[in-house]
């Protein structure tokens, strides 16, 4: 058959590459450390993705705010839904008239106030049920579904 007339891949040895890696890393971590004492412009996001920062996801705390425990009755009157067996999907029991619940932001599930505080305290963003996030505001972005522990947006 023969040798192909046009080769697109460069073979360079693997000291070299580690050490273009190297010069890489240090100059990104050079202009970081000039943009934060102000010496530099920051960097734009598209140069790397280091430099792409993302809002720290919310706390269990701030997601439990933002979604208000009220009883399961007055939530079944708002949404006017045909009264059915209802269960919470975290402890498998049955949603009563008089238990205080959590209605998720996205996905609209209704869970026990106990069942779902546990299930954020574990560090889930997510419905146990549809996998939706919690609030409306999260993207994919955010993570994949559970808190960072760690407020620190980059990653070399």
């Amino acid at each position: 058959m023969g040798f192909p007339s046009v080769c697109y891949c460069v073979i360079l040895p693997q000291p070299l590459i580690l050490v273009l890696q190297l010069l890489d890393f240090l100059r990104h971590a050079v202009l970081l450390c000039l943009s934060s004492l102000g010496l530099a412009a920051p960097p734009a996001a598209d140069d790397h993705p280091a430099y792409a920062y993302a809002a720290p996801p919310p706390t269990p705390a701030a997601i439990k705010a933002r979604l208000p425990a009220v009883r399961y009755a007055d939530l079944l009157g708002a949404r006017r839904a045909p009264p059915g067996p209802a269960v919470c999907a975290v402890c498998l029991g049955a949603l009563q008239a008089r238990h205080r619940v959590r209605e998720l932001g996205n996905c609209a599930h209704a869970f026990h106030k106990a069942c779902i505080d546990k299930w954020v305290d574990k560090g889930q963003a997510t419905c146990p049920l549809c996998r939706a996030f919690l609030l409306p505001g999260l993207s994919a972005g955010d993570g994949d579904g559970e808190l960072a522990s760690s407020s620190f947006p980059f990653s070399f």
